[in-house]
This record gives structure tokens, sequence and C-alpha cells, in this order.
């Protein structure tokens, strides 16, 4: 019989303790929506924007910002500009659709109906936890900067589309 004399370089290194995987999640509640009056008449909508977070990126677990229909126009042509302009090594999963109008919505004459407003926020919802989730945008800058600070001005200056 030959004896092996060869030794692991890992021999006494490996414990028996297993380390969970960091697993980063970030969770959106859209709830609260208001609609504002411009001399008198109904202008927009607004929502109420909770985030919970997990990715070290953002730096903080949880913000709170008011957003208009509008923002989330915006945010996705951002982001679609953003993962057009990069090369990826895998392929890009595709980006959820923005919930649009109805016909009579978009025409102003359902905009302001409640029931018109709490189906948009739920699948205004839906729309931002998949895109928080999505692989290629789950860190994107102007995708924090929409989540966390207040004013969206800045924001839309700053990143050009």
């Amino acid at each position: 019989m030959i004896r092996n004399e060869i030794v692991s370089k890992h021999e006494g290194k490996i414990s028996d303790t297993y380390v969970e995987p960091d697993v980063w999640t970030t969770s959106i509640v859209i709830d609260d929506a208001r609609t504002e009056e411009w001399h008198g008449k109904k202008s927009f909508t607004s929502y109420r924007v909770s985030t919970t977070t997990t990715y070290p990126k953002f730096e903080g677990g949880q913000f709170t910002v008011r957003r208009r229909y509008n923002d989330f126009v915006w945010l996705l042509q951002h982001l679609q500009n953003s993962i057009a302009s990069k090369k990826w090594k895998r392929p890009v999963e595709r980006l959820p659709e923005l919930p649009g109008d109805t016909f009579s919505s978009f025409f102003g004459w359902g905009r302001f109906e409640p029931d018109f407003i709490e189906d948009r926020a739920k699948k205004l919802q839906v729309f931002m936890n998949k895109l928080c989730n999505h692989p290629q945008c789950c860190t994107d800058d102007g995708l924090i900067r929409f989540l966390k600070e207040d004013d969206m001005k800045p924001i839309m200056d700053f990143y050009t589309i």
C-alpha cells in the first residue's frame, strides 16, 4: 500500500459553522393618496412611497417621500436610459411596465375618482417592488435618490433624459 503524504491547504480551517449569505431586499408600500388642488381645481394626485431596505448602498433602512405619477414616469425613463447606456455581462431582465392611464383618466374625466386612485396606488406598488428588486436597477443612484429625497426637481435636473 502506498501512503499519501499530500496535505490539503484547507486542513484544519473548515469549521462546522454555517453563515447565511447576505441577502439584500427592498420593500415598497404606496398609500395615502392625496389629490392636490391648484386655484380651486383638482390638479394632481400624490402618493406616499415608504421604503424599507437592507441594501448598504441606500445608507439607511427606511424612507418616506411623496411622489406624483409623472415622477414614476420619469423614473422608468431614467432607468431605461441607464440600462441602455451600459454594457452588461449577462442579459438584462425586462423592466416592469408602469401602470397606464384608462381612457377616461387620460382625458381627465376619471383621474380623481377614488376607485381609480386606489387601483393606481396598488399597481404602482407592484411596479415599484419589481423595479427595486430588479438585478440591474436595484442599486441605481437615480432610483435611490427617487426613494430617499423629498424634492424631485434636483434629481430630474441632475439626470437629464
